[in-house]
């Protein structure tokens, strides 16, 4: 009796009641988990479909298309999530999640497969936005660091559980299992939105930036594939490089006219007038391209230097998500029991700038150890700060654009992600040696290549972790200029933002 009196208890500051808000929270980390998930469980299982269907030449499409996909959703979902609420966008990216990942099952060709990743990701950009605005909407600021901490745990899990799962699914049953395992969790966590959000009653009408949408899509979307095709699939200085260049710089021009017109842009440029704000963006984005680019570089350094098998190179990546899982669940509690955000912000950087400094230390000779060690305190440094982030963004702003502010800040990080990738691959492909090639059927089989070969690989890859580096340990000065304390109030519709000493 005491457990059901305190779920339909509603503690101050509270909208809805405590049980309501737990349900909602488990179909929110649902959500997360697959998206997370499904970014990093093709992984293993990429071997097995391109011996299946063919498309050798075409693999990184599947990856590409996904990418592309859901950075050019997450701006939009945060707007239409504002207009409309939260409850019908976050179904809608749910259920559009869950075709994709129907399609994707069905897939015969790879041409097929990659347009249906895409379908995957238009749902994909909707769910961490759509989530943590939802946590920032139903509970007060003091608690809303504790609930936003489980919420970045469940999306490290996801990405840490993706390899493997897709390593056993595919050894013990077809690829097309590690894209149907999402419908029975989909649906339940399809279940728990339906049933226990609700939407609140819109009382004026709120116009949609559609030109900016499609302005900011048609940016987004040409200066990623220039960025991924660059020095891979053509030459940088290619014409198709450099018309696709072009045409990104025509679009984010026309971008900014539209939104210098929009009665209510897409995205809240507004807001980065707002010191915190804008620190905080630019620190997410930063922070982006350090965890992307160690997820992209470190397995890559284990299978074609030190010669790590492609299982072991995934579990080597397991610290740093649990590092990051476990950081942030007690920075959760701290921002709980204490509203504190600048030591945070300031003791992350340090940490994920030295875990990351180890890395661009290691040599052919490495173990899977170190590289763990190394992995955990970047993991670490970003669980420690991630979410002071994204706390010290929605107390910046009205509740009322809690949504398309968190929009921004995952759109940062999605475009930080892509850039500094980039920037990394363009250092590692500058750096190689005429003859030595990054090619699939070497990476695995370093301990059967010449010391020679593997020091290059290494004398290539690193400097790309150093740069990486300097990346992180730029998050410091600018957080310290630009987060500070803020007090966390009782009142559930906070309009401003009292920031503390």
């Amino acid at each position: 009796m005491r457990i059901r009196a305190t779920l339909a208890s509603q503690p101050p500051g509270y909208r809805i009641p405590i049980g309501r808000v737990l349900a909602i929270y488990v179909g929110l980390m649902l959500v997360n988990f697959l998206s997370s998930a499904d970014q990093t469980i093709v992984t293993t299982a990429l071997p097995h479909i391109v011996a299946d269907i063919g498309g050798l030449s075409e693999y990184a499409w599947i990856f590409t298309g996904y990418v592309l996909a859901s950075t050019i959703a997450v701006p939009l979902y945060g707007k239409l999530g504002d207009v409309y609420g939260k409850r019908p966008m976050l179904l809608s990216a749910v259920a559009v999640f869950l075709v994709g990942s129907m399609l994707c099952g069905l897939a015969r060709s790879m041409p097929e497969l990659i347009a249906f990743r895409a379908v995957q990701g238009l749902g994909a950009g909707g769910l961490v936005p759509l989530s943590m605005a939802t946590i920032g909407s139903m509970v007060p600021l003091r608690d809303r660091g504790r609930y936003q901490a489980f919420i970045v745990a469940a999306f490290a899990g996801g990405a840490g559980v993706g390899p493997l799962l897709g390593g056993l699914i595919v050894d013990h049953a077809s690829w097309h299992w590690i894209f149907y395992v999402n419908v029975p969790v989909g649906l339940l966590a399809l279940t728990i939105v339906f049933r226990m959000m609700t939407t609140p009653t819109r009382t004026e009408h709120r116009p949609v930036d559609w030109l900016g949408a499609g302005t900011l899509s048609l940016a987004t979307g040409l200066l990623l594939l220039a960025l991924l095709w660059g020095g891979h699939t053509f030459p940088w200085a290619s014409p198709v490089i450099l018309l696709t260049l072009a045409g990104a710089a025509c679009a984010w021009i026309a971008f900014a006219w539209a939104e210098r017109r929009a009665p209510e842009p897409i995205l809240l440029f507004a807001a980065l007038r707002q010191r915190a704000v804008a620190c905080s963006v630019a620190c997410y984005a930063l922070g982006g391209w350090v965890m992307l680019g160690s997820i992209t570089y470190v397995p890559l350094f284990a299978q074609a230097v030190v010669g790590t098998s492609a299982t072991k190179s995934g579990l080597v990546l397991w610290p740093q998500f649990l590092g990051t899982s476990l950081a942030s669940l007690l920075v959760g509690q701290f921002l709980f029991r204490t509203g504190r955000l600048r030591g945070l912000a300031l003791l992350g950087p340090i940490v994920l700038a030295t875990g990351v400094v180890l890395l661009w230390r290691m040599s052919p000779d490495v173990t899977d150890g170190q590289i763990a060690r190394d992995t955990i305190l970047s993991g670490v440094g970003w669980g420690m700060m991630a979410q002071v982030f994204i706390v010290s963004v929605q107390n910046a702003v009205p509740r009322s654009l809690i949504t398309s502010a968190t929009a921004l800040m995952v759109f940062s990080r999605s475009m930080g992600a892509a850039l500094g990738v980039a920037a990394m691959g363009a250092v590692v492909n500058g750096r190689l040696p005429a003859g030595v090639r990054l090619e699939p059927d070497k990476v695995g089989g370093a301990l059967q290549t010449s010391r020679a070969t593997r020091d290059a690989l290494a004398h290539a890859i690193t400097p790309a972790f150093l740069l990486t580096a300097c990346a992180a340990a730029l998050v410091l000065p600018i957080a310290a200029f630009g987060v500070r304390n803020v007090e966390t109030r009782l009142a559930p519709e906070p309009e401003t933002v009292v920031e503390t000493a």
